[in-house]
């Protein structure tokens, strides 16, 4: 049996934590524990790690800064990202929220509990997870927050990333760095269009929406001066982007070090499958791939690779017998061969690999676009809804929303209810969602990711009360 790895990153190891080691290692796992942060990701430059767990043990600012790091290392672009949530860390489920982590799994579930909601989120197959039924009747009405990431913002327009699913011509409240800069709490953006392709963030859709109404009317006229002229000095301009189908390690830390990543927007696959289904959304203009990915049984996957690659995308193999300059003219598109890595790599990216890119197709109505980096305040929003609890336990949550949240998102949920009980927000994880298209409400089934002790006791004397008190 082939054993899949997961790495867990936190201060010390305990008991407790061997105990859930031992569960996952009898279903074909391999948990390897590191207790720095620099050798785990010396040890994800000579292995491929499946599964990364961040404990949040650590203090709140240093696991706030893994979170990120974990977000935003092309190595493990295509890794399942999950916290381990000890102690209600609401600043770092936040981040985590925000950075489109796979889960939070609360360390106080039971361990079948908790065995089912980790293979549940590590999973690669659509599933549903449900494990109580018979829940309370609540009835309550809640404040939803769906996280988001701005791609580029141009004049009157965004492209935002999210696992809300709106439909077009929706009017979407949205906060963040850029609504702030604005003078704004929130601002209204009216989705215009939606896309599946040109993906960059860990999120399933991107909308493009115009923002310029709404400002126009509430905010300062020198506020959008101010922060449209913000954007042009922060903005990295669309890089190009590139894909590595590399399954070598030194290979790929080779490749590495000639891809600047404010110059390239890099994804790596993490594993063969994701040879096929990565570029799909990410649509590059240039992949890197091992030639023996492209051989055997890899071959099929190798051509249902080319079926997703944009047109002008051009394809560089790296092990085969050609020289370091010779172009395969039988290849169905522009494609090349390496013996190896070469010390000009950089000068033929830019000189034969990337020539293309003049043929790329738009991916905006404003050519004028900022793109900000990935760890500017700009780069992240948040996505405000009205919604209604209608059922619960200590476990699980169904929802009614105004506007469809796809399957597997991470959401925050604000009430005085459980601001109460919690101390803070509810984050949860979405577990089912319906796949419809027609006008709402929706209703989606959700569970707990901060710690279930405080919601062990029923939510109220009785539904009658919970909705007078609300």
């Amino acid at each position: 049996m082939k054993r899949s790895s997961v790495y867990w990153l936190l201060p010390a190891v305990d008991d407790h934590h061997h105990r859930r080691a031992s569960i996952l290692d009898d279903i074909g796992y391999h948990v390897f524990f590191f207790e720095n942060f620099e050798t785990l990701i010396k040890e994800i430059c000579v292995k491929r790690a499946q599964i990364l767990i961040l404990g949040d043990e650590w203090p709140s600012a240093e696991a706030i800064g893994y979170a990120h790091a974990f977000a935003n290392i092309p190595d493990i672009n295509g890794a399942r990202l999950l916290v381990s949530n000890s102690r209600n860390d609401f600043a770092l489920m936040d981040a985590a929220m925000n950075e489109g982590f796979r889960d939070i799994i609360p360390a106080d579930l039971d361990d079948h509990e908790w065995l089912q909601r980790f293979e549940f989120a590590t999973s690669g197959v659509e599933s549903v997870l449900s494990l109580h039924s018979d829940l309370e009747f609540v009835a309550e009405p809640i404040d939803i927050v769906v996280p988001a990431r701005l791609v580029w913002i141009g004049a009157q327009q965004v492209w935002l990333e999210t696992r809300s699913c709106p439909r077009v011509g929706d009017t979407l409240k949205m906060e963040g760095g850029f609504a702030s800069a604005l003078g704004l709490s929130t601002v209204n953006v009216q989705v215009q269009q939606k896309q599946q392709t040109n993906l960059t963030y860990r999120f399933s859709e991107a909308i493009i929406a115009s923002w310029y109404q709404d400002a126009v009317i509430n905010a300062e006229p020198q506020k959008i001066i101010d922060t449209l002229d913000t954007l042009h000095r922060v903005d990295l301009g669309q890089r190009p982007k590139i894909f590595l189908a590399i399954q070598s390690p030194a290979l790929r830390t080779t490749l590495l070090k000639y891809l600047d990543k404010r110059k390239y927007e890099v994804h790596t696959a993490l594993q063969k499958q994701s040879l096929i289904y990565e570029p799909k959304f990410f649509s590059p203009d240039l992949v890197f791939v091992e030639e023996r990915l492209t051989q055997g049984e890899s071959k099929r996957n190798f051509y249902e690779l080319l079926r997703y690659l944009p047109e002008h995308a051009c394809i560089v193999t790296i092990g085969g017998k050609e020289s370091p300059t010779a172009k395969n003219s039988n290849a169905p598109r522009r494609t090349w061969t390496l013996k190896h890595v070469p010390v000009n790599l950089s000068e033929l990216i830019e000189r034969e690999y990337l020539v293309g890119l003049a043929q790329r197709r738009p991916t905006s109505n404003d050519k004028q676009a900022s793109f900000p980096p990935a760890d500017h305040a700009y780069s992240f929003a948040q996505l405000h809804m009205t919604a209604e609890l209608v059922k619960a336990d200590y476990l699980q949550f169904n929802l009614r929303t105004t506007t469809r949240i796809g399957p597997y998102s991470l959401i925050k949920i604000t009430s005085p209810h459980f601001q109460e009980k919690l101390g803070g927000p509810l984050y949860v994880k979405v577990i089912e969602s319906p796949d419809v298209i027609g006008p709402g409400p929706y209703l989606c089934n959700a569970h707990i990711c901060n710690l279930t002790q405080a919601l062990r006791q029923p939510l109220a004397g009785s539904s009658d009360q919970v909705a007078g008190e609300s």
